[in-house]
């Protein structure tokens, strides 16, 4: 086997959630004490109706950024109303994740209706993007919900939708409103909660098909107090509280009265955060048709021509003379080789190897890539890339020539 057959075996293979690196001891210890102290709050959480007049209402919104690896990605809404079904008053949460990112948008809009004490009771979920379109809906019947789940190509002819039954405790919830409405009514002391959620992210597409089953364990949460939130200067007090479920933690810091939400952190995966709208700074511009001005342009180029098998992209993210040069000192390949034919080995591998994916599947698992990854410049201007072992596990080396960035090594 080749060096670059060799590379491109492990090369990408990207699995999105990393729910493996999750301990089991990151979860606070006391299941039944969190589930009391989870009741109590519950318990005291008002109906949701419409204030007397001349009194506050008790909805509310948020409007933020989506930062993915350090670059603005789209936003983040949730909204937080009061209404009534089956004659009984609910919570009525909308969430709005906008994802516009290397030229690929993405629209996540969700609806759902929850009972006073945040059990849901029916729900919306539609994700739009080019190239997919999936929905479900779902109520509650009895010890389960009914969901009926559209997926398919929007460009063709949809497959016909199939409703299945998805058992759930009574009082399981869903969603990030969900989780804000339970923090807005929590005291401020140091505790740990523990909400049980509906497995609804099972039926939801994702974009890998390698991606964990749903964890069963209800979401986690630790109330660690007094904090600080943003950077110099703008440093602002907040109440925060770490989440814990899936493999993914987050780090959600609110406001100290009222507990509103300020931004959220994610910690597993890293480099993904939710931040006040206007301080996700300005969207970065990619084409992959013209030269790259950034390493990370290049390795979007390098990344969109491997998942969505364009030859040309590959080949102009690569250096080929740089990458002949290294491998042939490090007798990865023969000293008899020319240039060409490393070049036509690696991007035969390359084009064998990939899923075609669409620009939108692309994307995500890019964003997941750099998100997750570790970067460092070394003395010379090289920027090296370790990618996470469950996003291929490989090390990326990119260097400029004349302001026009180029990869020049690929390590295992």
């Amino acid at each position: 086997m080749t060096r670059s057959s060799l590379v491109v075996s492990t090369l990408l293979s990207l699995p999105f959630a990393l729910a493996a690196h999750a301990a089991a001891a990151d979860a606070p210890a006391g299941a039944s004490e969190r589930a009391a102290a989870s009741a109590k709050v519950r318990a005291s959480i008002p109906a949701p109706l419409e204030p007397e007049e001349g009194k506050p209402g008790l909805g509310f919104a948020f409007e933020g950024d989506l930062v993915v690896a350090g670059e603005n990605s789209g936003s983040v809404t949730v909204t937080v109303d009061v209404g009534s079904f089956r004659d009984q008053p609910v919570w009525l949460v909308t969430e709005t994740v906008v994802e516009d990112w290397a030229g690929t948008k993405q629209t996540t809009e969700a609806s759902y209706w929850l009972a006073q004490d945040l059990s849901l009771v029916k729900g919306e979920w539609q994700r739009t993007s080019p190239s997919r379109f999936s929905r479900l809906e779902f109520v509650r019947k009895g010890d389960a919900f009914s969901v009926t789940r559209e997926d398919g190509d929007p460009t063709k002819e949809m497959p016909p939708a199939d409703t299945r039954s998805l058992p759930a405790p009574v009082n399981a919830t869903f969603g990030r409103g969900a989780l804000l409405l339970f923090l807005r009514y929590a005291p401020a002391a140091t505790t740990n909660y523990e909400l049980p959620l509906v497995g609804l992210d099972g039926l939801m597409p994702g974009i890998d098909e390698h991606e964990p089953a749903v964890d069963p364990a209800p979401l986690a949460i630790e109330v660690r107090g007094p904090a600080k939130w943003g950077e110099a200067p703008d440093v602002v007090d907040s109440w925060m509280v770490v989440t814990r479920h899936a493999g993914r933690v987050s780090e959600l810091h609110l406001q100290p009265k009222g507990h509103g939400l300020i931004a959220i952190e994610q910690r597993r995966p890293t480099g993904i955060r939710v931040v006040p709208k206007g301080k996700g700074g300005a969207r970065a511009v990619y084409e992959d048709d013209q030269p790259s001005t950034t390493w990370k342009a290049c390795f979007l180029k390098f990344g969109h021509g491997y998942h969505m098998a364009v030859e040309k992209w590959i080949d102009g993210a690569i250096d080929w003379d740089k990458v002949f040069e290294h491998d042939v000192s490090t007798g990865s390949v023969s000293k008899d080789w020319k240039v060409a034919d490393l070049r036509k080995a690696y991007v035969d591998e390359f084009l064998a190897r990939s899923k075609h994916r669409p620009r939108a599947e692309a994307d995500a698992l890019l964003r997941m890539t750099l998100a997750t990854g570790e970067q460092k410049t070394l003395p010379d201007g090289t920027v090296v890339l370790a990618t996470h072992p469950e996003f291929g596990g490989n090390i990326f080396h990119f260097r400029a020539t004349d302001g026009i960035w180029k990869i020049v090594r690929i390590d295992q």
